[in-house]
Parts: structure tokens; C-alpha cells; sequence
């Protein structure tokens, strides 16, 4: 096993349990106005960023779909919580899951884009 598969089980272990904590976490009677408003849409951004940092950093699948993942997640445990006493779904707690996702992921391309521009620059200079 290379430091690679490691460091990339490493991240694909941490987004699955990001991914428990929300679910299990989130179903106890505690976790019910854990965070006010709107302090709530900066934790529900910074935890799906990390979710989807951890999605690219574990580099299973495309940007793309890991921001998609995310999103799909987001309203995942938006729906679970109708089924939660205390707590209630909102709209602008899933925006905040996505742009979380969304802003991590451009992040992520505006660093690919620059690290081919530079490969590609140091082969025309080596030719």
C-alpha cells in the first residue's frame, strides 16, 4: 500500500464519517437548536465545504460530481429532518449545504486550471 491509497483512505473514511455524524448527530433531541441563527447557515456551510473538500481531496470521483454528491446530501438531511421532533427542514440551510460545495469546488478547478497552465508552460519552454 503507497502513501497515496492511504492518504486517499485517510479522506474517503473522514467523508464518511462527516457523513454518519450528520445523520446520527443530527437525530438526537441535543442537536435541536444546537447553533442560532444565523450562526446555523455558517456551521451547515463549513461542515458541507469539508464534506466536499474531503469528497476532491480523496480524488474518487470529478469535481463535478462531488459537488453534486454534496448537494444531493444536503437536501438528504434536509428531508430527514421532517422526520425529526424539534427540528424542521429549510431551504436556506440546503443553499448554504451548496454553497459550501459550490465554493470549494472553484476552488478546487481555479487551482487545476492554474497547475495545467504551468505544466503546459514548462513543456513549451522545454521544447
Amino acid at each position: 500500500m503507497t502513501i497515496l491509497h492511504i492518504y486517499r483512505f485517510g479522506f474517503i473514511t473522514f467523508s464518511l464519517s462527516l457523513v454518519l455524524a450528520l445523520f446520527i448527530g443530527g437525530s438526537q433531541p441535543e442537536a435541536a437548536g444546537l447553533f442560532v441563527p444565523p450562526v446555523d447557515k455558517l456551521v451547515h456551510f463549513l461542515y458541507f465545504a469539508t464534506f466536499t473538500f474531503a469528497i476532491v481531496m480523496s480524488n474518487i470521483i470529478k469535481l463535478k460530481y462531488a459537488a453534486i454528491l454534496t448537494v444531493a446530501l444536503g437536501a438528504a438531511d434536509e428531508l430527514h429532518q421532517i422526520l425529526l421532533p424539534g427540528r424542521s427542514p429549510g431551504i436556506d440551510d440546503w443553499l448554504a449545504d451548496s454553497f459550501g460545495a459550490v465554493i470549494v469546488v472553484c476552488i478546487f478547478s481555479i487551482i487545476r486550471k492554474r497547475q495545467i497552465s504551468q505544466m503546459r508552460r514548462t513543456v513549451q519552454a522545454d521544447q
